[in-house]
C-alpha cells in the first residue's frame, strides 16, 4: 500500500516537472512573440504564437487526461495553461503591442 503511494507520488512530480517546463518555454515563447509583435515582426509573431497556443491546449488537455484537473494541487498548472492561451489570443485578436505609426 505505501510502495503504491510513492509510485503515485513519483509519477505525480514527474508530471509536475515536465508540465513545469513547459510552462517556462511557452512563457519564453511568448514574450518573445510580444518583443516581435512591438519592433513590427508579424511573420514572427505568428510563427512564436503557434506554439505557445499548441503548448497551452495540449498541457491542459493532459492534466484534463489525467484527471489531475480535479485535485487543487495542479490548479496552479492549469491556471498557467489558460493564462497564456487567453493573453495569447487577446494579442493576436487585439493586434497588441503594435509598432507606432
Amino acid at each position: 500500500m505505501a510502495q503504491n503511494n510513492r509510485r503515485q507520488r513519483n509519477a505525480f512530480r514527474k508530471l509536475e516537472k515536465m508540465l513545469t517546463y513547459v510552462i517556462l518555454s511557452a512563457s519564453v515563447l511568448f514574450l518573445l512573440m510580444l518583443v516581435a509583435a512591438a519592433n513590427g515582426i508579424g511573420w514572427l509573431k505568428w510563427f512564436l504564437a503557434v506554439p505557445v497556443i499548441l503548448a497551452s491546449v495540449l498541457g491542459g488537455g493532459m492534466l484534463v487526461l489525467k484527471q489531475e484537473h480535479k485535485r487543487r494541487r495542479s490548479w496552479w498548472m492549469l491556471a498557467s495553461f489558460l493564462g497564456l492561451l487567453l493573453c495569447t489570443l487577446v494579442s493576436i485578436i487585439a493586434g497588441f503591442p503594435a509598432p507606432a505609426i
